[in-house]
Protein backbone atom coordinates (compact mmCIF):
# COMPACT_ATOMS: atom_id res chain seq x y z
CA UNK A 1 0.00 0.00 0.00
CA UNK A 2 1.02 3.64 -0.67
CA UNK A 3 -0.27 7.35 0.05
CA UNK A 4 -1.66 7.23 -3.50
CA UNK A 5 -4.05 4.22 -2.19
CA UNK A 6 -5.64 6.13 0.98
CA UNK A 7 -8.64 7.62 -0.77
CA UNK A 8 -9.89 4.45 -2.78
CA UNK A 9 -8.98 2.12 0.50
CA UNK A 10 -10.97 4.80 2.40
CA UNK A 11 -13.92 4.40 -0.25
CA UNK A 12 -13.49 0.69 -0.04
CA UNK A 13 -13.87 0.01 3.75
CA UNK A 14 -17.08 2.32 3.71
CA UNK A 15 -18.61 -0.07 0.61
CA UNK A 16 -17.73 -2.81 2.13
CA UNK A 17 -18.82 -2.36 5.96
CA UNK A 18 -22.20 -0.58 4.28
CA UNK A 19 -22.80 -3.93 2.76
CA UNK A 20 -22.07 -5.96 5.60
CA UNK A 21 -24.69 -3.97 7.03
CA UNK A 22 -27.44 -4.77 4.95
CA UNK A 23 -26.18 -8.35 4.88
CA UNK A 24 -26.72 -8.89 8.41
CA UNK A 25 -30.32 -7.02 8.67
CA UNK A 26 -28.54 -3.94 10.92
CA UNK A 27 -31.76 -2.20 11.90
CA UNK A 28 -30.11 0.93 11.15
CA UNK A 29 -27.39 0.57 8.76
CA UNK A 30 -24.66 2.97 9.24
CA UNK A 31 -24.36 5.92 7.12
CA UNK A 32 -21.02 7.04 5.04
CA UNK A 33 -19.45 10.15 7.21
CA UNK A 34 -19.50 12.86 4.60
CA UNK A 35 -15.76 13.80 6.26
CA UNK A 36 -13.42 11.32 5.24
CA UNK A 37 -10.62 13.19 6.85
CA UNK A 38 -10.76 11.29 9.93
CA UNK A 39 -10.44 7.84 7.92
CA UNK A 40 -7.72 9.27 5.96
CA UNK A 41 -5.92 9.95 9.24
CA UNK A 42 -6.71 6.49 10.62
CA UNK A 43 -5.47 4.99 6.98
CA UNK A 44 -1.96 6.93 6.88
CA UNK A 45 -1.14 6.35 10.27
CA UNK A 46 -1.19 2.74 9.61
CA UNK A 47 0.61 3.47 6.58
CA UNK A 48 3.25 5.69 8.44
CA UNK A 49 3.63 3.47 11.06
CA UNK A 50 3.68 -0.01 9.63
CA UNK A 51 4.30 -0.02 6.35
CA UNK A 52 5.22 -3.74 6.16
CA UNK A 53 2.12 -4.81 7.46
CA UNK A 54 -0.42 -2.60 4.75
CA UNK A 55 -1.51 -4.20 1.79
CA UNK A 56 -3.87 -3.28 -1.16
CA UNK A 57 -4.98 -5.49 -4.52
CA UNK A 58 -6.47 -3.81 -7.47
CA UNK A 59 -8.50 -5.87 -10.33
CA UNK A 60 -5.32 -3.72 -12.69
CA UNK A 61 -7.87 -1.15 -14.09
CA UNK A 62 -6.60 0.46 -10.74
CA UNK A 63 -9.88 -0.27 -8.88
CA UNK A 64 -8.64 -1.71 -5.10
CA UNK A 65 -10.40 -4.66 -4.86
CA UNK A 66 -9.18 -5.30 -1.15
CA UNK A 67 -7.40 -4.13 1.37
CA UNK A 68 -5.10 -5.18 4.54
CA UNK A 69 -3.80 -3.45 7.64
CA UNK A 70 -1.59 -4.99 10.60
CA UNK A 71 0.12 -3.32 12.95
CA UNK A 72 2.85 -3.85 15.66
CA UNK A 73 2.94 -2.40 18.91
CA UNK A 74 5.41 -3.65 21.51
CA UNK A 75 5.51 -6.78 20.63
CA UNK A 76 1.24 -7.35 20.44
CA UNK A 77 -0.15 -7.35 16.91
CA UNK A 78 -3.58 -6.71 15.32
CA UNK A 79 -5.41 -6.32 12.53
CA UNK A 80 -6.52 -3.27 12.02
CA UNK A 81 -8.10 -3.49 8.57
CA UNK A 82 -9.71 -6.23 6.23
CA UNK A 83 -11.75 -5.75 3.44
CA UNK A 84 -12.69 -7.35 0.04
CA UNK A 85 -14.98 -5.62 -2.23
CA UNK A 86 -18.36 -6.68 -2.48
CA UNK A 87 -19.09 -9.16 -5.81
CA UNK A 88 -15.49 -10.04 -5.57
CA UNK A 89 -15.38 -11.75 -2.03
CA UNK A 90 -14.91 -15.96 -1.36
CA UNK A 91 -12.59 -15.77 -4.61
CA UNK A 92 -8.95 -16.22 -1.98
CA UNK A 93 -8.53 -12.43 -2.19
CA UNK A 94 -9.82 -11.73 1.53
CA UNK A 95 -7.55 -15.49 2.77
CA UNK A 96 -4.42 -13.55 0.83
CA UNK A 97 -4.38 -10.63 2.38
CA UNK A 98 -5.04 -12.10 5.85
CA UNK A 99 -1.93 -14.19 5.01
CA UNK A 100 0.09 -11.13 4.30
CA UNK A 101 -1.15 -9.34 7.25
CA UNK A 102 -0.50 -12.24 9.93
CA UNK A 103 2.87 -12.56 8.56
CA UNK A 104 3.80 -9.17 9.27
CA UNK A 105 3.21 -10.45 13.00
CA UNK A 106 5.74 -13.17 13.23
CA UNK A 107 7.32 -13.40 16.44
CA UNK A 108 4.71 -11.18 18.46
CA UNK A 109 3.61 -12.55 21.78
CA UNK A 110 0.08 -11.60 21.14
CA UNK A 111 -2.48 -10.97 19.05
CA UNK A 112 -5.69 -9.12 18.28
CA UNK A 113 -8.47 -8.96 15.91
CA UNK A 114 -12.21 -7.29 15.99
CA UNK A 115 -14.18 -9.59 14.09
CA UNK A 116 -18.00 -8.55 12.39
CA UNK A 117 -20.59 -11.19 12.15
CA UNK A 118 -19.44 -12.09 8.69
CA UNK A 119 -19.16 -15.53 9.09
CA UNK A 120 -16.29 -16.52 6.81
CA UNK A 121 -14.19 -13.68 8.56
CA UNK A 122 -15.18 -15.70 12.10
CA UNK A 123 -14.14 -18.75 10.81
CA UNK A 124 -10.88 -17.49 9.13
CA UNK A 125 -10.13 -15.92 12.50
CA UNK A 126 -10.81 -19.34 14.72
CA UNK A 127 -8.87 -21.11 12.06
CA UNK A 128 -5.60 -18.96 12.48
CA UNK A 129 -5.72 -19.65 16.12
CA UNK A 130 -7.59 -16.85 17.66
CA UNK A 131 -9.81 -17.50 20.49
CA UNK A 132 -13.40 -16.20 20.22
CA UNK A 133 -15.43 -14.08 22.74
CA UNK A 134 -18.71 -12.90 21.50
CA UNK A 135 -19.57 -9.40 21.82
CA UNK A 136 -22.59 -7.25 22.47
CA UNK A 137 -22.79 -3.27 21.39
CA UNK A 138 -24.89 -0.55 23.02
CA UNK A 139 -26.36 2.51 21.38
CA UNK A 140 -29.27 4.68 21.61
CA UNK A 141 -29.97 8.46 23.67
CA UNK A 142 -28.33 8.03 26.69
CA UNK A 143 -30.87 8.94 29.79
CA UNK A 144 -30.13 10.08 33.59
CA UNK A 145 -26.18 9.75 32.94
CA UNK A 146 -23.87 11.98 35.26
CA UNK A 147 -20.32 12.83 34.38
CA UNK A 148 -17.86 11.90 37.07
CA UNK A 149 -16.20 15.16 38.60
CA UNK A 150 -12.77 13.23 38.76
CA UNK A 151 -12.60 13.27 34.81
CA UNK A 152 -10.92 15.50 32.96
CA UNK A 153 -9.29 16.82 29.80
CA UNK A 154 -6.69 14.60 28.43
CA UNK A 155 -3.04 16.38 27.94
CA UNK A 156 0.30 15.63 26.73
CA UNK A 157 1.57 14.63 29.92
CA UNK A 158 -0.88 12.30 30.65
CA UNK A 159 0.31 9.51 27.83
CA UNK A 160 2.56 8.40 30.66
CA UNK A 161 -0.12 7.38 32.69
CA UNK A 162 -2.38 5.82 29.07
CA UNK A 163 0.87 3.48 28.20
CA UNK A 164 1.44 2.13 32.01
CA UNK A 165 -2.73 1.62 31.57
CA UNK A 166 -2.05 0.05 27.89
CA UNK A 167 0.52 -2.58 29.04
CA UNK A 168 -1.17 -3.32 32.11
CA UNK A 169 -4.46 -4.37 29.96
CA UNK A 170 -3.65 -5.25 26.74
CA UNK A 171 0.15 -5.61 26.91
CA UNK A 172 1.35 -2.60 24.75
CA UNK A 173 1.17 0.75 24.79
CA UNK A 174 -0.53 2.90 22.20
CA UNK A 175 1.67 5.73 22.01
CA UNK A 176 1.22 7.99 19.02
CA UNK A 177 -1.96 6.10 18.04
CA UNK A 178 -3.57 8.58 20.89
CA UNK A 179 -2.64 11.35 18.72
CA UNK A 180 -3.87 10.05 15.68
CA UNK A 181 -7.26 9.56 17.54
CA UNK A 182 -7.34 13.18 18.24
CA UNK A 183 -6.00 14.92 15.07
CA UNK A 184 -8.76 12.44 13.83
CA UNK A 185 -11.35 14.64 15.37
CA UNK A 186 -11.44 12.47 18.89
CA UNK A 187 -11.69 14.17 22.13
CA UNK A 188 -9.47 11.94 25.18
CA UNK A 189 -10.25 12.38 28.42
CA UNK A 190 -8.28 11.19 31.85
CA UNK A 191 -9.17 10.19 35.27
CA UNK A 192 -5.96 11.21 36.93
CA UNK A 193 -3.46 7.90 37.72
CA UNK A 194 -6.68 5.56 36.74
CA UNK A 195 -7.19 5.48 32.93
CA UNK A 196 -8.22 7.31 29.65
CA UNK A 197 -11.19 7.36 27.41
CA UNK A 198 -11.30 8.37 23.71
CA UNK A 199 -14.54 9.12 21.83
CA UNK A 200 -16.19 10.93 19.28
CA UNK A 201 -19.44 12.66 19.96
CA UNK A 202 -20.19 9.48 21.61
CA UNK A 203 -18.97 7.32 20.04
CA UNK A 204 -16.26 5.40 22.25
CA UNK A 205 -13.35 5.13 20.55
CA UNK A 206 -11.37 3.01 23.63
CA UNK A 207 -11.57 3.32 27.20
CA UNK A 208 -8.80 1.51 29.39
CA UNK A 209 -8.23 1.82 33.56
CA UNK A 210 -6.32 0.02 36.23
CA UNK A 211 -9.63 -0.65 38.02
CA UNK A 212 -13.29 -1.08 36.60
CA UNK A 213 -14.71 1.69 38.99
CA UNK A 214 -12.42 3.90 36.95
CA UNK A 215 -13.44 2.41 33.82
CA UNK A 216 -16.58 2.99 34.46
CA UNK A 217 -16.29 6.81 35.55
CA UNK A 218 -14.94 7.63 32.00
CA UNK A 219 -17.68 5.48 30.73
CA UNK A 220 -20.70 7.66 32.43
CA UNK A 221 -18.24 10.90 31.25
CA UNK A 222 -18.20 9.72 27.77
CA UNK A 223 -22.05 9.24 27.73
CA UNK A 224 -22.57 12.52 29.70
CA UNK A 225 -21.01 14.25 27.12
CA UNK A 226 -23.41 12.96 23.96
CA UNK A 227 -24.91 15.79 21.97
CA UNK A 228 -28.45 16.24 23.09
CA UNK A 229 -29.06 15.63 19.23
CA UNK A 230 -26.73 13.24 19.01
CA UNK A 231 -26.57 9.04 20.25
CA UNK A 232 -24.15 7.02 22.06
CA UNK A 233 -22.54 4.06 20.02
CA UNK A 234 -20.20 1.13 22.44
CA UNK A 235 -19.21 -1.49 21.01
CA UNK A 236 -16.82 -4.43 22.06
CA UNK A 237 -18.73 -5.59 25.02
CA UNK A 238 -17.54 -9.20 26.05
CA UNK A 239 -19.00 -10.93 28.64
CA UNK A 240 -15.13 -9.61 30.92
CA UNK A 241 -16.92 -6.20 30.37
CA UNK A 242 -19.44 -6.06 33.19
CA UNK A 243 -18.69 -2.61 34.40
CA UNK A 244 -19.54 -1.15 30.62
CA UNK A 245 -22.60 -3.28 30.36
CA UNK A 246 -23.84 -2.02 33.88
CA UNK A 247 -23.10 1.21 32.89
CA UNK A 248 -25.14 0.65 29.74
CA UNK A 249 -27.70 -0.66 30.77
CA UNK A 250 -28.03 2.52 33.75
CA UNK A 251 -28.31 4.66 30.69
CA UNK A 252 -31.09 2.68 29.00
CA UNK A 253 -29.47 2.20 25.73
CA UNK A 254 -30.16 -0.75 23.66
CA UNK A 255 -28.20 -3.60 23.52
CA UNK A 256 -27.35 -5.85 20.56
CA UNK A 257 -25.29 -9.25 19.67
CA UNK A 258 -22.51 -7.73 17.96
CA UNK A 259 -18.98 -9.50 16.49
CA UNK A 260 -16.33 -10.84 18.53
CA UNK A 261 -13.04 -10.24 20.44
CA UNK A 262 -10.55 -12.44 19.23
CA UNK A 263 -7.08 -12.89 20.74
CA UNK A 264 -3.91 -15.43 20.69
CA UNK A 265 -1.26 -15.98 22.70
CA UNK A 266 -0.60 -12.62 25.21
CA UNK A 267 -2.17 -9.63 24.43
CA UNK A 268 -2.91 -8.90 28.55
CA UNK A 269 -5.91 -9.40 30.59
CA UNK A 270 -8.19 -6.91 28.04
CA UNK A 271 -9.92 -5.83 30.99
CA UNK A 272 -10.88 -3.23 31.90
CA UNK A 273 -10.84 -2.70 28.33
CA UNK A 274 -12.94 -1.23 25.44
CA UNK A 275 -10.54 -1.47 22.24
CA UNK A 276 -10.00 0.99 19.78
CA UNK A 277 -11.13 -0.46 15.85
CA UNK A 278 -8.57 0.81 14.44
CA UNK A 279 -5.79 0.69 16.84
CA UNK A 280 -7.24 -2.20 18.93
Amino acid sequence: MTDADVPAAQELMVTTFSDLARRMHEPEPPQPDPDPGPGYVRLRRVLESDPGGCWVCDDGDGELTGAGLAILREGVWGLSLLVVRPGRQSAGLGSELLSRTLAYGDGAHGGIILASLDPRALRAYARAGFALHPTVSASGVPRGVAAAPEVRPFTRADHELAAAVDRAVRGAAHGADLDAMAAGGCELLTFPERGYAVHRAGEVKAIAAFDAQAAAALLRTVLARVPASGKAQVDWLTGSQQWAIAVAVAARLELRAGGAVMLRGDAGPFHPYLPSGAYL
